[in-house]
């Protein structure tokens, strides 16, 4: 099983020129884990199946426990420095790729209602469990239908056994199951 990632790239190609480069690179500092927040009872909120709780180990709840706990403000930070970077792209026409804590960082951005209109943006994440965002970053819905979100399952992912992790009622996104 690949470890967590809390670092790493984002990354965005420019439909008409057809280059893909990357847009920003961050890094959070991944918390440890108590006994008491990688318990099953403590995940109890998220109805896991009683397939999925038998998938769900100690190493994937302290994955999780990340994600439950990231800071909003350094999220906010983050999203902010998305936002400009997008701003600045000559392109009217990108495709954004991020994983992980990359995709939070592209929903905060998306769902700050910061985002210019007029440029169409396709959002494709993987390896997210939109089912943790922080509900108090989902602000505002996006202001056009050009902004649109393209979720990613593969078979490999650590993600791929938990369908009630990659689902959130409050974002809406293209499914896609890839082996």
């Amino acid at each position: 099983m690949q470890s967590h990632n809390f670092k790493g790239k984002i990354l965005f190609s420019a439909i008409a020129r057809g280059e893909q480069k990357t847009l920003m690179s961050y890094y959070a500092e991944p918390l440890e884990a108590g006994f008491d927040q990688t318990i099953m009872s403590s995940w109890d909120f998220l109805n896991f199946s009683a397939e999925e709780k038998k998938q769900l180990s100690t190493r994937h709840r302290k994955m999780l426990n990340n994600y439950r706990h990231i800071n909003p403000f350094a999220l906010n930070v983050d999203a902010q420095e998305l936002i400009e970077q997008i701003k600045k792209c000559k392109s009217d026409t990108m495709v954004i790729e991020a994983h992980d804590y990359g995709a939070y960082i592209c929903l905060a951005a998306l769902y700050s209602g910061k985002l210019p209109a007029n440029k169409k943006l396709e959002f494709q994440f993987a390896g997210s469990p939109l089912a943790l965002f922080p509900k108090t970053m989902l602000k505002t819905s996006p202001k056009t239908a050009d902004h649109k979100i393209v979720f990613r399952v593969k078979e490999n992912c650590w993600l791929a056994p938990f369908s009630t992790l990659y689902s959130n009622e409050k974002i809406k996104c293209f499914y896609l199951k890839a082996a």
